[in-house]
């Protein structure tokens, strides 16, 4: 399956974006059999390019890639990312500008 709207260089075969190359292949295996929806793919794009960070982190890095996705919607593809456990709770916490606390989410690689 391709994915590429031109919009971002890492964009690229699905499976492949969301292993590495040393990964085992069991990683391969297991990210072929996720079908994704176009938001979580862009969330898995932004973690790829940076592994770890926070939800205004996330929104930034999706801007800064220069896709479109409404920062609900990124917060809510996250969190799906989160139940199909590609995406996990690092146990950091972070504040926020208002100070308040805020979760580091970052990729699951086990």
């Amino acid at each position: 399956m391709l994915w590429d709207e031109g919009r971002s260089k890492y964009a690229t075969k699905l499976p492949r974006q969301m292993t590495r190359w040393t990964d085992p292949g069991t990683s391969f295996a297991a990210a072929a059999s996720v079908d994704l929806t176009k938001g979580q793919k862009i969330v898995m794009i932004a973690f790829r390019s940076r592994n770890a960070m926070t939800d205004d982190e996330l929104i930034s890095m999706i801007a800064k890639l220069n896709f479109k996705l409404s920062a609900s919607g990124a917060r809510s593809r996250r969190k799906e990312l989160v139940e199909l456990g590609l995406l996990r709770d690092s146990g950091v916490k972070e504040l926020t500008d208002n100070r308040r606390q805020t979760t580091v989410w970052e990729l699951n690689n086990e």
